[in-house]
């Protein structure tokens, strides 16, 4: 597998084709040196010339934590036949997503059970893709909320010969709970680099570990530049982009005053 192409800063959620995203995003180098795409619309990269939506510089990155609806009944085998597809065209693939939020309706086995499917499917993964040969690079997905659920992720790092990773913090409604777990990550597997997922809000950047160099998101980012007409204000969106890159980079020293114990 290729070299190290772990992403930085804030990565836009596109859905490849739309000509929102691809006026906005792609094409866009300096701005946004990478585009993620969901799983499920990867598809559009197999029957469509990567070109036609992104420049060839930036950086692909296909992303697996999506909703249950999506993850029912994806394995590892269905992920590396789309790899194989997207040979030459993905740069980067976080893989194997369980849906382990909804723990409501889960006890402590059945949590446990969705935790080692998905390290067990990352590594099955892994071991096809190293075996093709295929020019696409795999970070893990550590998935869980406490340090018990990290401990099971524990061996990804080793099978996948990196310390960096991805954390999905889509659910996610409360910044204390959010910084709460990203520490508990980070003193549990001490990771090098962690990509945010689905958090773009500047509070839950402002205090997040140091550990976390890159976010992804959307949504609430174009409404604040959207305009009356419905368009979007370049100028205002470099703005509220760049206010969270801030945030990120922010000093961490004064975290502790804001954690909250479980």
């Amino acid at each position: 597998m290729p070299g190290d192409r772990f992403p930085h800063e804030f990565v836009p959620k596109t859905k490849p084709g739309a000509s929102t995203d691809r006026r906005l995003f792609g094409y866009n180098v300096e701005e946004f040196p990478a585009l993620q795409a969901p799983f499920r619309r990867s598809t559009w990269f197999v029957n469509q010339p990567r070109e036609a939506f992104m420049h060839p510089d930036q950086t692909l990155i296909i992303n697996s934590m999506e909703q249950n609806e999506f993850l029912v009944g994806r394995t590892p085998e269905d992920e590396f036949e789309r790899l194989q597809e997207l040979d030459g065209i993905v740069d980067v693939y976080f893989p194997g997503d369980r849906w382990v939020m909804d723990s409501d309706d889960m006890d402590r086995r059945e949590l446990l059970s969705e935790i080692e499917r998905s390290v067990e499917g990352q590594k099955a993964l892994y071991r096809l893709v190293e075996d093709a040969g295929l020019d696409v690079e795999l970070y893990p997905i550590i998935v869980g909320w406490k340090p018990w659920h990290y401990e099971h992720c524990r061996e990804l790092f080793e099978v996948f010969g990196t310390k960096s990773c991805a954390f999905d913090g889509t659910e996610y409604n409360s910044k204390f709970n959010l910084w709460n777990d990203l520490e508990a990550l980070v003193e549990t597997l001490g990771p090098d680099r962690i990509y945010l997922n689905g958090r773009v809000s500047h509070e839950h950047l402002l205090h997040a570990p140091d550990e976390v160099v890159a976010f992804s998101g959307k949504t609430s980012i174009l409404d604040e530049c959207r305009q009356p007409n419905g368009e979007h204000d370049p100028e205002r969106l470099t703005e509220t982009i760049n206010w969270r890159i801030e945030a990120l980079h922010s000093s961490q020293t004064a975290l502790d005053e804001f954690m909250v114990i479980n």
